[in-house]
């Protein structure tokens, strides 16, 4: 409701005439604190829905499947896209989606090229693991978790992806993991990353924040082997 519309109202309401020397809130004063009010419900939204789809991550045994609460995070957000959109116009710049057959094929094309490049050939005597928190932490410093969210569907989803995300990383970084707990760690990110890419304004962020969490896994395990990609693909297509 716009200030002005709830001015007359109150005027009509309490029988104020305006053409009286009153000392009343003024219109602007008044758009001001509802978009300050609005702005602040906004915020707190995105933080609560994004911590809501961030528990329970790293219970974990040899990888044969992605785990439950990744299929539910991704229910959860595609829940929240449905809701958000109720309120708020599919505004904003998002990334321009392909079909969903060509997007699939192309991210585990994306996948399978980041992983072996990174990760598929790393041993302690390969890759210092110092490079690899410093490589890590260059992509994650150009990213900003807690940014202003705009008033469009496509901003408040990627603000809520962006925060499950860092808590996702932040609980790998308090773990040390087995062989198999990374390969978990693998076959989870390989599938958010499937499916997360179509909610958010640039599907980059999505694919940084992915390969932080996998590096941070690589960085904290004791006996650091990843999957072929080949099997991670095969695992996330039966999930």
């Amino acid at each position: 409701m716009e200030a002005f519309t709830l001015l007359s109202q109150t005027d009509e309401l309490f029988q104020i005439n305006p053409k009286q020397n009153v000392a009343l809130t003024n219109e602007n004063e008044i758009n001001s604190n509802m978009q300050e009010s609005a702005q602040e419900l906004l915020n707190y939204y995105v933080r609560i829905q994004g911590l809501n789809c961030s528990a329970d991550w790293l219970h974990t045994i040899e990888p044969r499947t992605v785990r439950a609460v990744m299929k539910r995070v991704v229910e959860d957000i595609s829940a929240i896209d449905s809701t958000v959109a109720l309120l708020y116009e599919d505004q904003g710049t998002a990334t321009e989606h392909s079909s969903d057959s060509s997007r699939k094929a192309h991210s585990i094309s994306v996948s399978r090229h980041q992983y072996k490049s990174n990760w598929s050939n790393y041993t302690p005597s390969h890759l210092d693991s110092s490079l690899v928190s410093n490589m890590h932490k260059l992509f994650s410093e150009r990213i900003e978790i807690f940014s202003t969210v705009e008033f469009s569907k496509v901003s408040i989803l990627t603000g809520i992806i962006k925060i499950s995300l860092k808590t996702f990383m932040e609980c790998v970084r308090l773990k040390t993991f087995s062989k198999y707990g990374l390969q978990q760690i693998q076959v989870d990110t390989h599938y958010l990353q499937l499916y997360l890419w179509r909610f958010v304004v640039d599907e980059n962020l999505v694919h940084f924040l992915l390969d932080e969490i996998l590096g941070s896994a690589v960085h904290r395990c004791l006996e650091p082997v990843l999957m072929e990609p080949s099997v991670v693909d095969i695992i996330c297509e039966r999930g």
